[in-house]
């Protein structure tokens, strides 16, 4: 997801360098161009220096490549989608997430969406959260068992809850990470949101002892329609984009892990640190809306 099996979160990051106006104009705004006059003009006695000149890097670029479509799920049918493992308990959570893992709470509608559902259960019998009975169910789907693949082009249509202790992730999860004899962790984070954060779009990678990514604000509220999040992953880079348009970038650096295997994981998380507690204004049942998931790899 996240942070929910790999190493603590870094608020560090990779600012898009061009996005679209309105965010390029808010991050300007108040920065000084080195040589730029002075607060109340130049100083006494001095030549009143040329106007600032100012340098933007270049903006980024999707990778150049011929995609193919090696697998997808498009949700076409009904009840519990037959490609992926839903998990179950409260095993698979951390940083005090407030819920537990039912297969249940992930469905197919019936009209080609993947709905995964958090509801508010009231301390269910029978489960135990590290406060006690889960106040709290939610779903987390994974393709360990059924697909995994080194670089490619990742993606999927979505439509965000929104709401103060959502926690709705798009992910990928190295395949051997955690197996007996492998020590290297790599995750990279495709898409996930802080409910209270209505605009924001985040997006990491996590590795041992290094960290990557960036986030995108993006002009309306994300649950008010679908966006498509994806990654072009190549064995130069990682490169994030929303619909289409790219914003951040991570470069291969000596000894990275991403050129193995990973694996695909959905899901929508209630609680933790990182997001903090829902509120009174906080909606139930809240609704992940998977529209379809593609996989590529470069011709």
């Amino acid at each position: 997801m996240t942070a929910a099996d790999g190493p603590a979160r870094s608020r560090t990051w990779i600012l898009a360098a061009a996005i679209c106006a309105a965010v390029v104009a808010a991050g300007a705004a108040g920065v000084r161009t080195v040589g730029e006059t002075p607060p109340g003009g130049a100083r006494s006695g001095a030549a009143t220096p040329p106007p600032a000149q100012s340098v933007e890097p270049p903006p980024l670029a999707l990778p150049k490549a011929s995609w193919k479509l090696t697998w997808s799920d498009e949700f076409n049918g009904r009840g519990r989608p037959a490609k992926w493992t839903a998990l179950s308990g409260t095993s698979w959570s951390n940083r005090k997430a407030l819920h537990y893992y039912d297969p249940a709470n992930a469905v197919q509608d019936g009209s080609g969406h993947l709905v995964i559902s958090a509801k508010r259960t009231g301390g269910a019998a029978g489960t135990a959260c590290w406060y006690g009975p889960c106040d709290y169910s939610s779903a987390r789907l994974e393709t360990g068992k059924t697909f995994d693949q080194a670089y490619g082009r990742f993606a999927a249509r979505i439509k965000l809850p929104l709401g103060k202790g959502l926690w709705p992730a798009f992910w990928l999860k190295r395949t051997d990470a955690g197996r007996s004899g492998s020590a290297t962790y790599g995750e990279i984070d495709i898409m996930e949101n802080r409910g209270h954060e209505t605009h924001l779009v985040r997006a990491y990678t996590h590795s041992k002892g290094r960290k990557g990514g960036g986030r995108l604000t993006m002009p309306e509220r994300l649950d008010a329609g679908f966006h498509v999040y994806g990654v072009d992953w190549t064995p130069q880079s990682i490169t994030w984009w929303v619909d289409g348009q790219p914003y951040a970038q991570y470069p291969r650096y000596p000894g990275w892990p991403f050129d193995k295997p990973f694996y695909l994981i959905l899901n929508l998380q209630v609680g933790g640190t990182w997001v903090g507690d829902p509120n009174a204004k906080t909606r139930f049942p809240a609704r992940m809306v998977v529209d379809w998931v593609r996989v590529y790899r470069e011709r």
